[in-house]
C-alpha cells in the first residue's frame, strides 16, 4: 500500500496511530511542512493574516484543507480560541483526536523555517470536559442558594426547573445559530432581530470575567436603564447640535457596513444626551466614558464651528452617496450595495437595466419610492384592519395587532408589522397559509418577499400590500403568527423601539436571564458573551408580567419610543 494511502487508512481506523511529522528535521528545508495537512479555523483570524498563513503553508510544502477531514493532521486556531469555542463553531461533540494547535505555532514555524514542536502550542483536550463539569457544578450549586425570584417558582416557570447535564451542554455547544444576514435583508422595521449591539458591548466592555452566569435571577443591577424610563419624560438634549451630526456619521458608517465605527458613534451620542449642559471644552468631551481622542476631536470641532469636515467629505463622496442610495433597495444591504458600486453602477436605472437582481431586489427596486415614503398613521390603521378582518373571517376569536412605530403612537410609519395569535393556544396553527391566500385573493397582497420564514414555533411572512382605491401606495407588510404562550414576549419585541428593546435584553442578561421574541428565560448559562445553555422559560401571560420579572415598571407602548 502506498505511504499516503496507508496513512489515510491508519487514520480512519485509529486517530491515535496518525504518523506525526519528525520534529526539527533539516531535510528538504524549503519544504519543511511537507507532512503537515492543516485545517485553519477562520474564526478570530483577520483576513489578511489568514491569507498569509495559507500562502506560506503551501509555499513551505504544507497542504491547506478547506474542510476538516480524516486526512487532516493539524487544526490551527487563533490563540484566543479554546476547545469549547472551536467545537461550537465546527458543530463537533468533542475535539478531533489530532493536533489542535494555536496559530502562533504556525507563525513560529515560518519564522524559524523548520517544523517546531507543537508541545507548547497544543490545546489541552482534558480541559474540555473539565470546563463543562465546572459549569454543571456551578449550576447545581445555584439551586442551593436562596431564591431571589419574588414569586413562587412553581408558578412562574412553564415547567419544573431542569438544569443542564453534560450531554445537554454538549448539545448546546453544537447548536447552530440561525441568524439571517441583516446586511442583505434590511427593512424599515423598528425591531432588531439580533443582539449584535449587546455582542459589541461585551467585546468593548472592560470586564474580563469568563465565569458562566448561572444564577436563576440576579439582583437588579445598578444603572440608568432606558427600559425603566418613559420616553415622554426624556431630558432635554443640550448637545443636539452635536448629536445630530454624529447621528449622520453613524448612519453613514452603518450604510457602508462599518459596524464598529457606527457603534462607537452611537455610544458617544448616548453619553452626550445624558449631559445636563452643553459641552464647553475638548477636555470635557475627552472625559466622557468610551470616547477617545479622535472622537473628542470631532465633538469639539462641531461644538466650535457647528460643522464637521469628515461629514462634509462623506456628503460630497460619490461612493458614499451611491452606496447609501443602493442600500435603501429592499433586499440589498451594505455589502451588496458596495459590490454594485464596484461593478460600475451609479443610479437606480443602472440597477434596473444592468444588474443581476434577486426577486426581492427587483420588488424593492420597483417600489423604491413607495417604500421610502413613510405612510400616515391612518393608512397603517387601515392595513391593520384589513389583516384583522381577514383573519377573523377565517378563525373567530383571532387576535391581530399592528406593532412597531404604529403601536408606539407615531404619526408616520415605515412599514406595518401585524402580530397574529389565538387565546386558545392552538387555533393559530392553521391560519398562516389560509390568511395569506385570502389576502392575495382580495388583491391586497401584491408581492412576496419572504413567503414563509419559520422561527421556532413562529411563522413570518414578509411582503408588499396595497389598499384598494386610486392613488394608494405599495407598502411593506410583515405578518407574524405566534403561539399564545409566546405572544407577550413577541408583543414586546415587535413593538420596540430598537433602543428600548436593547436595554431590556441587556438588563435581562445582567440578571442571568435571556429575553427574546419567544420567551423570557431564567437560569441561563453563559461563558463570557456566549450562551451555552438556554435556561428555563418563565410564564409571561402579559406584557406586564415580562416587565415585572425584570423588575422594571411597566411602560405602555407610547412610552417606549426612545
Amino acid at each position: 500500500m502506498p505511504p499516503d494511502k496507508k496513512r489515510q487508512h491508519n487514520m480512519i481506523i485509529d486517530a491515535h496511530t496518525t504518523k506525526k511529522p519528525k520534529i526539527g528535521s533539516t531535510e528538504n528545508v524549503d519544504h519543511f511542512l511537507s507532512n503537515v495537512r492543516a485545517f485553519i479555523l477562520k474564526a478570530c483570524i483577520e483576513k489578511a493574516r489568514l491569507q498569509i498563513f495559507k500562502t506560506q503553508l503551501t509555499r513551505f510544502g504544507g497542504k491547506d484543507d478547506d474542510v476538516l477531514s480524516d486526512k487532516t493532521t493539524h487544526v490551527i486556531v487563533d490563540d484566543k480560541v479554546d476547545l469549547l469555542k472551536m467545537c461550537r463553531i465546527l458543530q463537533l461533540e468533542k475535539p478531533p483526536d489530532i493536533n489542535i494547535v494555536k496559530s502562533s505555532w504556525l507563525s513560529n514555524c515560518f519564522r524559524e523555517k523548520r517544523l517546531v514542536d507543537t508541545k507548547d502550542y497544543e490545546l489541552d483536550s482534558s480541559n474540555f470536559i473539565k470546563k463543562i463539569d465546572e459549569s454543571v457544578k456551578n449550576i447545581n450549586k445555584s439551586t442551593n442558594q436562596k431564591n431571589q425570584i419574588p414569586c413562587n417558582e412553581s408558578e412562574t416557570t412553564k415547567n419544573d426547573r431542569q438544569f443542564p447535564t453534560v450531554s445537554a451542554l454538549l448539545s448546546a455547544f453544537q447548536k447552530k445559530e440561525h441568524r439571517s444576514d441583516g446586511a442583505d435583508y434590511d427593512s424599515d422595521s423598528d425591531y432588531v432581530p439580533s443582539d449584535n449591539d449587546e455582542e459589541l458591548e461585551d467585546l468593548t466592555s472592560s470586564s474580563t470575567s469568563t465565569t458562566p452566569s448561572t444564577s436563576p435571577m440576579k439582583a437588579f443591577p445598578k444603572g440608568n436603564w432606558i427600559c425603566s424610563q418613559s420616553s415622554k419624560n426624556e431630558k432635554p438634549n443640550f448637545n443636539k447640535h452635536i448629536t445630530d451630526k454624529l447621528e449622520e456619521m453613524a448612519q453613514t458608517y452603518s450604510s457602508t457596513n462599518d459596524k464598529w465605527r457606527a457603534f462607537g458613534y452611537q455610544k458617544a451620542i448616548q453619553q452626550l444626551k445624558k449631559l445636563p449642559k452643553q459641552i464647553t471644552s475638548w477636555e470635557e468631551a475627552m472625559s466622557l466614558p468610551g470616547i477617545g481622542k479622535r472622537l473628542a476631536d470631532k465633538i469639539w470641532e462641531i461644538a466650535e464651528s457647528g460643522d464637521l469636515r469628515k461629514l462634509n467629505e462623506f456628503k460630497s463622496s460619490e461612493e458614499v452617496q451611491v452606496i447609501s442610495l443602493f442600500t435603501n433597495v429592499w433586499g440589498a444591504g451594505p455589502h451588496t450595495a458596495r459590490v454594485w458600486y464596484q461593478q460600475g453602477f451609479r443610479t437606480l436605472e443602472d440597477l434596473h437595466s444592468k444588474a443581476k437582481l434577486t426577486h426581492q431586489q427587483k420588488v424593492g427596486l420597483r417600489h423604491y419610492d413607495d417604500f421610502m415614503d413613510r405612510m400616515p398613521r391612518e393608512e397603517a390603521a387601515e392595513i391593520e384592519k384589513t389583516v384583522c378582518d381577514a383573519a377573523e373571517s377565517i378563525q373567530p376569536g383571532i387576535i391581530a395587532h399592528a406593532c412597531g412605530s404604529y403601536r408606539r403612537g407615531k404619526t408616520t410609519c415605515g412599514d406595518v408589522d401585524v402580530l397574529v395569535t389565538h387565546p386558545d393556544g392552538k387555533s393559530h396553527k392553521g391560519i398562516f397559509s389560509k390568511l395569506l391566500t385570502r389576502l392575495k385573493e382580495q388583491g391586497f397582497l401584491t408581492d412576496d418577499l419572504v413567503s414563509a420564514e419559520e422561527n421556532g414555533n413562529q411563522k413570518k411572512y414578509l411582503g408588499v400590500c396595497k389598499l384598494p382605491g386610486d392613488g394608494q401606495r405599495y407598502r411593506r407588510l410583515d405578518i407574524i403568527v405566534v403561539p399564545y404562550d409566546e405572544y407577550a414576549c413577541a408583543l414586546v419585541y415587535f413593538t420596540g423601539s430598537a433602543h428600548f428593546n436593547r436595554s431590556l435584553r441587556h438588563l435581562a442578561k445582567k440578571m442571568g436571564m435571556s429575553l427574546s421574541e419567544h420567551s423570557l428565560n431564567t437560569g441561563v448559562v453563559r461563558k463570557g458573551p456566549e450562551k451555552i445553555y438556554e435556561g428555563t422559560p418563565l410564564l409571561t401571560p402579559t406584557e406586564e408580567s415580562v416587565f415585572k420579572h425584570l423588575g422594571v415598571p411597566y411602560r405602555p407602548p407610547e412610552e417606549r419610543d426612545h
